[in-house]
């Protein structure tokens, strides 16, 4: 459907028999609360129909394919084509490859720079990118859970207090993971900053306790000491 002539989500819904004018209202209504919900969405949380229904209404008006992501839709492992962080980032999951294929869930298909991103980065690997909408909850539901899978071993590491070199290493390791090309530890007022930069971009991995500086830093050069006697180079 030409954008230009497109009326607002709610009232091409409606026309559609999808939902009700009052389930509308009662969308706006919680929107006014939740400014940063889009109106599809809050119709979902507000459970105001089939949710099958809904996202493939939404993905007709919006010219795309809609899908609700669910424990049997997801079939392939997300950091296998991109970071976790990159993930994030543009609120996107792949959910299946297939010959050369791979489909791709966005929550939003309006910003294309997102889209372009995600593009390139999959070209990158060979693969052509078939991108469908669904529900940013479901979205930030699914990476959250992500996350915390890929950060457990990091977060155990920073919690031990018995040994800093168990969690130097696994700064060092959990950045190897997120395919970082830099690592940065930073002193900060009240704590250590942990961040990595992946894709040409920095992102907070983790904040450490401002008690374990010292022994952090010390620790880091010595890393970085051997690793440059080892490779005649000056960076990890």
């Amino acid at each position: 459907m030409d954008a230009r002539k497109r009326q607002p989500l709610g009232v091409e819904l409606v026309k559609r028999g999808v939902v009700k004018e009052k389930d509308i209202e009662n969308a706006l209504q919680y929107q006014k609360d939740h400014p940063s919900r889009k109106i599809g969405d809050i119709l979902y949380i507000l459970n105001a129909c089939d949710p099958n229904t809904l996202i493939e209404a939404i993905g007709d008006i919006l010219g795309e394919k809609g899908i609700v992501l669910g424990p049997n839709t997801i079939k392939v492992k997300l950091t296998d084509y991109f970071s976790l962080d990159v993930a994030k980032k543009n609120k996107v999951i792949p959910f299946e490859v297939s010959n050369g294929r791979i489909k791709v869930c966005f929550a939003n298909t309006v910003n294309n720079s997102n889209i372009n991103t995600i593009r390139l980065l999959l070209l990158n690997k060979g693969l052509v990118m078939d991108s469908y909408i669904t529900f940013e909850s479901d979205i930030d539901r699914i990476l959250k859970s992500m996350e915390g899978e890929a950060t457990a071993d990091f977060e155990e590491a920073t919690d031990r207090t018995d040994t800093i070199i168990g969690l130097v290493d696994s700064i060092i390791k959990t950045g190897m993971k997120r395919r970082a090309s830099d690592i940065h530890i930073e002193p900060m007022a009240e704590e250590v900053r942990v961040r990595y930069r992946i894709d040409g971009e920095l992102f907070t991995a983790a904040r450490i306790k401002k008690e374990k500086q010292q022994q952090i830093i010390r620790k880091t050069k010595s890393n970085f000491k051997y690793a440059s006697r080892k490779t005649g180079s000056t960076r990890w």
